[in-house]
Parts: C-alpha cells; structure tokens; sequence
C-alpha cells in the first residue's frame, strides 16, 4: 500500500505524554490496565490513542528481539552521497525491509542506517550487491553489532509517575533468556513477528490470520517472542512533537578491556535509546535523544566519565528520519506507513507493492 499522507495537527498534553509512556513500558497493555495507572476512563485512552495513532505521531511496533541483535546479524552504516540524491537514496533504502532504520544525518556521514539479516551472509548480500549498488552512494562504513545494551524500547518520556510505571510493569524473567537463533524461527512465529512489526497492538485475531493459526496458539507464540526476547516490543512517538526534536549519534573510542564496563555504563544514562558494541574501528555506538542542542555538549561530557579511556571520535546529528524501526516517516518525523521487517527473506527479493501498512490503526 502506498503511503498515506498525514494532515492533522497534533499538540501532545501532559495525559497525551503520560498515555504514550504507559505503552512503553506495557506495549500491549489493555485499556483497563492503562486506565487504572492514568486514573483515566479505558475509553478515554483508547480515544486518546486513536487520535495520536491516526495521526501518526505515536504508534507501536515490535523489532526483531536480541536473538538476531546479539547473534551478529546486525550492522550500524554510515553511508556517503553525492549531495544531490541523498534524500533519493534515503527513500531507496527507506523502501527495504533490511534497512530497519533511515537518517539523514550531519556531521561524518550523509546518512546512518540500522541494517538486519537472518545471517552475516544475508547481511553482506545485503551491503554489497544491494546498498553499495544504489546510485549516488560513494561510500559506506559498517560497524557490525556484536552485542545490543540498550534499544528505544528502553527509552521513556519521563511523564509517567513511578507507582503508574509499577503498576503497569510485566514480571520478567529472573535472568536473561536467549531467543532462538534467526534462522530457526519457525514460518508462524517470523509471520507473528512481521505483523508486530507493522502494528505491535495487533489484536490476536489480527495475529493468527497473519500466521494462519488459531487465536489461542497466536496468544502462547506471542508470548513466547516476547518473554525469550525475540521481539522487542516498544511504543515511539515523532520526537520533535513530544518535546525531543535533537537525536544524536556518537561513534566513541573506548579501551578493549574496558568495553563492556563502559557499554554497560552508558546504557544507564537517562537520555540514552542506543547503545551497541561494534566490530568496526569504532567499538561503541550510542544515540541520545536531546531536548534542543545545546544538550549535546552537556551530554557528550557526561558520556566521557562513564569510563577511563573513553572518548567521542564522532558525532552525527539527524536533521531528517526517513524511517525508524520499520515506520517511514514525514519531515516532521509522524510516522505514515510500515514496510514489513521481514528480515529473513532474501535480501535482494522485492517488496511487493501491496505490502506496506497505512497508519491509523490502534489495536485493541
């Protein structure tokens, strides 16, 4: 489906902040649960989020989940262009379920790219006879994740009081399960992921057509994806419009012995969405999102004391999001279709052109 252009205006409230937090922390909370944390009517949130949702400033998604993060399958990109098509060359790529994410950036690269495959011979099928071929590219550089500390589903508004944030929070395991490998995931759970992926509120009967099974095996496979972490389920909000207009990239330099220490470090910074481990000549990457530029420098500073030997060797600011976990967006960031992530199909396989999602639907 061809993208749909979104209109509405949107200003966001305090309810509007607290209610899109509350999906973050709970992507796939009833309106009863979300009501009771906000002390408002489940109608009223549900109203709400239509609102927000139809009008693509806040949506929820669910990623490919750590066991392809963390089983190398992930690249970090930054990409040349000649000047003239570098907005046509985000679009491309914009358009491929493997470039999870697209931005135009300022600073040492004209665009940066999150880029996912079933495996590294997908991935460097990927990089090589597809990216490096699209006109107008001069150059890329790849840094390949070899362990995720912290995604946007980590990330949160701050509106949200804490006992609401209690009160919301799923249990999760005592210690850290592992997903199964990306290429054993079963043709119905990769169809469950694809259809989280376009619309991470999908109800169950929604999910089960989309894998062609029953409702209560879709239920018990989600949750599955879920508690392994094979999904990565988050709510996203266009920044600019929620108050946090500035993202940033850093490339930063840090002592092999000292990586994880860092890694683990700089995950915990309030302001942090991302933060990998690379085998590239950067080791680490980290985005923050920002309330206005200034930040950056007061961040950047707190970034150099999470560990001895650390230091920024790079920045890049986004000036446009093309495309953020599967959701390409407008200029101002509202998201206004979905191209699946169907990372495990071959990377030089089309997309159909009736594949992509409309926006404006807001689950259950």
């Amino acid at each position: 489906m061809t993208n749909q252009s979104v209109t509405e205006p949107v200003t966001f409230t305090e309810t509007d902040l607290a209610l899109v937090e509350a999906l973050q922390v709970a992507p796939r909370a009833s309106w009863t649960s979300v009501s009771a944390a906000l002390g408002i009517g489940a109608a009223t949130a549900a109203r709400r989020w239509a609102r927000l949702a139809a009008a693509g400033a806040a949506w929820v998604t669910g990623g490919p989940g750590v066991a392809l993060w963390n089983a190398r399958c992930v690249a970090f990109v930054e990409v040349d262009c000649v000047p003239a098509r570098r907005l046509g060359v985000a679009e491309a790529l914009a358009a491929d379920r493997h470039a999870l994410s697209v931005e135009l950036t300022t600073g040492a690269a004209d665009l940066f790219l999150t880029v996912a495959a079933a495996d590294l011979t997908a991935l460097s099928r990927y990089l090589l006879e597809r990216l490096d071929r699209i006109p107008g590219v001069t150059a890329t550089r790849v840094g390949i994740a070899t362990r995720l500390y912290r995604d946007g589903s980590s990330w949160r508004l701050g509106a949200l009081p804490r006992e609401a944030i209690t009160t919301l929070r799923v249990p999760t395991a005592a210690a850290p399960v592992t997903g199964p490998p990306p290429g054993a995931l079963s043709a119905d759970n990769r169809a469950l992921l694809v259809q989280l992926g376009l619309d991470g509120r999908s109800s169950y009967a929604e999910l089960a057509t989309a894998a062609g099974i029953s409702e209560p095996t879709a239920r018990r496979h989600v949750a599955q994806l879920v508690r392994t972490g094979a999904v990565l389920l988050r709510a996203d909000v266009a920044g600019a419009l929620a108050g946090w207009p500035v993202l940033v990239y850093f490339s930063v330099d840090v002592p092999t012995s000292r990586l994880t220490e860092a890694a683990r470090a700089v995950s915990q910074l309030r302001h942090v969405r991302l933060c990998a481990t690379l085998a590239g000549s950067r080791p680490l990457v980290v985005a923050a999102w920002l309330r206005d530029l200034d930040e950056i420098h007061r961040f950047e500073l707190s970034l150099t004391r999470m560990a001895p030997g650390l230091a920024v060797a790079e920045r890049m600011i986004t000036v446009r999001p093309v495309k953020r976990m599967g959701r390409l967006l407008d200029q101002h960031g509202r998201a206004v279709s979905a191209v699946p992530m169907d990372v495990w199909c071959d990377p030089l396989e089309p997309l159909r052109p009736d594949s992509r999602s409309s926006m404006g639907r807001h689950g259950r």
